[in-house]
């Protein structure tokens, strides 16, 4: 039985309305000494409840390290949950809540045995992101998950709204006081004697029936023949009562005892063994075991009785009574010990409130590439603010991974500025500059031209290192896709990818999916992109087989590679999907910019102009909050739309004014300027003015022949044969055309024929022999091109997957909603669904109502109905 419980009915019958299906969340809030950790532990026990239980403290306000101790718990009662959840988290992702609620709620309903997770000392929370997901889990978790949270004061939680549904239990400081016979049976068992009934109403008037003080008082009343006199002086404050029998307390005990409480409070919690090492005592044990038969104010915190920690207000009490002098020597030698038992997160806290800067800073050394790797930034960024900033500075490794972690949670210019310090003070040269020169380089591949340059010299320093070779050659990759030199980005590229490979981080190897998968199909690479993509996919999926989020760049280079080969229905669903798993994984667009125009071009491409230009338009918004000045091809996207739908007048009044989007002085300002000179050329072309088309497409040509990009050569093409047949010489015409066909049969790049080659599908079946396969496929799809009533009906032709009938994003079934949908179409009912995946009636309406709300339904009929035109069902 839980220490210091006794049955107590009218708590337990309160606690149970917490385990009824409408109830919500059970809601302990009282200050500390109410019992409320107790209360709840014994009555867990009592009942033999499956429970999850997690007790907080400040460190704990990293997201990421939440919610790795929140999977930690719930495997108690889920063993396999977790891996999913645990792969939202790595380098420079920000999952949004929702999506990590989504994916821990997912993989808890693999089974609907019910069980009660307990979030104990919640008031040390403040970070938003963290209520927000306790939010979504109390909201939408499923009817056998119980949370209940412990607090001293209400946590920023929608309390008021539960309550008016009463979804809400709740016990607060009235609840959990002793009443009078609650208090006499304690006492009776504590003191092994009753006081008498006006002794009794007395103490229980001046503790207002407060446990802590009636456990304190137990303690001073029995070796106390003048218990009256004892009682009459007790105030009503609780601090003042907790004050006053803490001196008496430690004033009755022996001075073993009593050095020994003192001394092993300066942890958050301790074991025997690092009691042994606190006190220099081989009797530790037993003096535990003292403390804990005398109810002492120590707790529990594993079944097993290895780990305690004492009421928090007596453990401040008994920590006030140390030196700065002695409190420090002892988290110094707490910090010892948990360094010896590799507890290396308690080694740096203790270390930190020692004082112990060199031991801080070796520790931290040791655990910052572990944290950086596993997401856990904020925690990182904690470690390194309460460090002496010079000392940090001293240290190569510290000042390299505090740089990559201002830049990976979007402190761009903190970063560099801080990179650019140390590598003009520092004359070292070593693995930890190496990072901070490919950190350079990154941001050089947009706004300077020394990106390569910078990346090599990184590589050179960082030798072996996989995750940081895999960041510079994707730097030194990108530098030279910026220039226009495809074969040797790609090749670098690859080597990025390898190197990736080898760290065995996927929040490595997912990042190089984007630059490889793009520079591998402008080089005319088309299938061996999807192939990598498909691959990648595959690696980073659920047991399900359906993409993990994570996944979402393979699923952009897909979307644009199948769009490529014009299969506008896994075009578009891979794009869209995409998109927003980069939305919820908080990496979204900012780092899109270049795949914004493929988003836009599949929805022209559907039919949907007016869906194209919100494309860009919302995107180019996002990418302004940002603060990034980020290079884009939006204009040009805009003026084919502007072409498509008849407006050659705007399309002209962006070709007269046209400038490259990109910083000054970036590498990219030559790359975009050839891409806007095509679009020129579309738009004079357009214009009927074929003779300054052709100017502008004979000029691109050579600067794209010389860096090997195929695809835009194939554009070119078409073009140039368009320009030629417009101006009567037809012989240049299909050689242009014929020149277009041999480049693109091989990666099968359909579309660049179906975008620019309307006015020369005539000419087809005239240079039909330079690839027969091929330009019969290319007829095929000329033909297939949307009518107007397509275009007015455009979800009629099965492209508009993932979209609602008003045309708005569906949010993502999970496998298992998959199958209920499946289910509901066959006209299921609730009990059907419950015993075709073998869960609780209660259950199986839980997601029933789940993909409703998802589907945007208020009823299972219109549910299906959007299902069907998303081709869910």
């Amino acid at each position: 039985m839980v220490s210091g419980y006794r049955g107590r009915p009218r708590l337990s019958a309160l606690l149970e309305r917490g385990l009824e299906d409408r109830s919500r969340l059970t809601l302990l809030s009282a200050p500390p000494g109410y019992g409320k950790t107790v209360a709840v532990a014994g009555w867990l026990e009592s009942r033999a409840l499956a429970h999850a239980w997690l007790s907080l403290d400040a460190a704990d306000n990293d997201l990421a390290r939440f919610v790795r101790y929140v999977v930690a718990a719930l495997q108690v009662v889920r063993p396999r949950a977790g891996s999913a959840t645990a792969d939202l988290f790595g380098l420079g992702a920000s999952p949004s809540v929702d999506l990590i609620g989504a994916t821990l709620l997912d993989e808890i309903a693999v089974s609907d045995d019910p069980f009660v997770l307990i979030l104990d000392d919640y008031h040390v929370i403040g970070a938003d992101p963290i209520h927000r997901m306790v939010r979504f889990l109390i909201e939408r978790g499923p009817p056998f998950l119980h949370p209940v949270i412990l607090t001293r004061e209400d946590p920023p939680l929608p309390l008021a709204r539960l309550r008016g549904h009463g979804r809400l239990v709740e016990l607060r400081a009235d609840d959990l006081r002793y009443t009078e016979a609650e208090a006499s049976g304690y006492l009776a068992e504590a003191l092994a004697a009753e006081l008498d009934p006006e002794q009794l109403a007395r103490l229980l008037e001046r503790t207002e029936g407060w446990i802590a003080g009636l456990q304190l008082a137990a303690i001073s009343l029995r070796e106390r023949a003048d218990a009256g006199t004892l009682i009459k002086a007790f105030g009503r404050s609780q601090r003042f009562v907790f004050d006053y029998l803490a001196d008496e307390v430690l004033a009755r005990v022996d001075e073993d005892l009593r050095s020994f409480l003192v001394t092993t409070a300066v942890p958050e919690r301790f074991t025997v063994d690092l009691c042994r090492v606190l006190t220099d005592r081989d009797g530790a044990g037993a003096l535990l075991d003292r403390a804990e038969r005398a109810n002492l104010f120590l707790v529990r915190l594993d079944a097993e009785g290895r780990w305690y920690r004492y009421h928090r207000l007596f453990a401040d009490y008994l920590r006030s009574q140390l030196g700065d002098a002695e409190r420090r020597r002892l988290h110094e030698r707490a910090a010892d010990w948990f360094e010896r038992a590799g507890l290396e997160y308690e080694a740096i806290d203790n270390a930190l409130a020692a004082g112990s800067t060199g031991r801080a800073i070796r520790l931290v050394e040791r655990e910052a590439r572990p944290a950086f790797e596993a997401g856990e930034l904020a925690t990182l960024l904690g470690w390194l603010d309460a460090l002496p900033p010079d000392r940090v500075s001293f240290s190569p490794e510290l000042t390299s991974l505090h740089a990559w972690t201002l830049f990976e949670t979007g402190q761009v210019g903190a970063a560099l500025s801080q990179a650019q310090r140390h590598l003009a003070s520092s004359g070292a040269r070593g693995p930890a500059e190496g990072r901070l020169l490919i950190l350079q380089a990154m941001m050089a591949t947009i706004t300077g031209p020394d990106a390569e340059h910078l990346a090599n010299d990184g590589l050179e320093l960082v030798g072996d290192d996989a995750l940081f070779r895999s960041f510079g050659l994707l730097a030194a990759g990108l530098a030279r896709l910026a220039r226009g030199e495809y074969v040797p980005a790609v090749e670098t590229l690859r080597a990025g990818f390898e190197a990736a490979l080898e760290a065995g981080n996927p929040m490595a190897v997912i990042p190089a999916v984007n630059p490889l998968g793009h520079g591998l199909a402008v080089a005319g690479l088309r299938g061996e992109a999807e192939t990598l993509c498909r691959t990648v996919l595959a690696q980073q999926a659920d047991d399900q087989g359906r993409p993990r989020p994570i996944a979402w760049p393979a699923r952009v280079v897909l979307g644009i590679v199948r769009y490529e080969a014009n299969d506008l229905v896994e075009a578009r669903r891979e794009l869209e999907a995409g998109f927003e798993a980069a939305r919820q994984m908080g990496v979204g667009r900012p780092v899109l910019g270049w795949a914004i125009p493929y988003l836009a071009l599949v929805r022209l491409a559907c039919g949907e102009p007016d869906a194209a230009l919100e494309a860009l338009r919302t995107s180019q918004r996002d990418l302004r909050t940002t603060g990034m000045a980020l290079p884009g091809l939006a204009g040009e996207i805009e003026a084919r739309i502007l072409l498509r739908r008849g407006d050659g007048i705007a399309a002209g009044r962006w070709a007269e004014r046209a400038t490259p989007d990109a910083p000054p002085g970036s590498p990219l300002l030559e790359l975009l300027r050839r891409s806007m000179d095509v679009t020129i050329a579309r738009v004079r072309l357009a214009q009927g003015r074929p003779k300054e088309a052709r100017e502008l497409l004979v000029r691109t040509r050579v600067a794209q022949e010389a860096s090997g990009a195929v695809a835009d050569l194939i554009s070119i093409g078409v073009l140039e044969a368009a320009v030629a047949e417009a101006t009567g010489r037809r012989a240049e015409a299909l050689r242009a055309l014929r020149q277009s066909v041999e480049l693109a049969a091989p990666g099968g790049y359909v579309r660049r024929f179906v975008d620019d080659g309307r006015s020369v599908v005539h000419l087809l079946p005239l240079v039909r022999t330079a690839a027969p396969l091929f330009v019969d496929e290319l007829i095929a799809a000329f033909a297939a091109e949307p009518t107007e009533a397509d275009t007015r009906q455009p979800h009629m032709r099965g492209v508009a997957m993932w979209r609602d009938a008003d045309g708005q994003l569906l949010e993502t079934l999970t496998s298992r909603e998959l199958d209920v949908l499946r289910l509901m179409a066959q006209g299921a009912s609730n009990a059907d669904i419950a015993a075709g995946l073998t869960v609780s009636l209660g259950t199986a309406k839980w997601h029933v109502g789940h993909v409703l709300a998802k589907l945007g339904a208020t009823s299972r009929t219109q549910a299906l109905v959007r299902a069907q035109q998303a081709g869910l069902v």
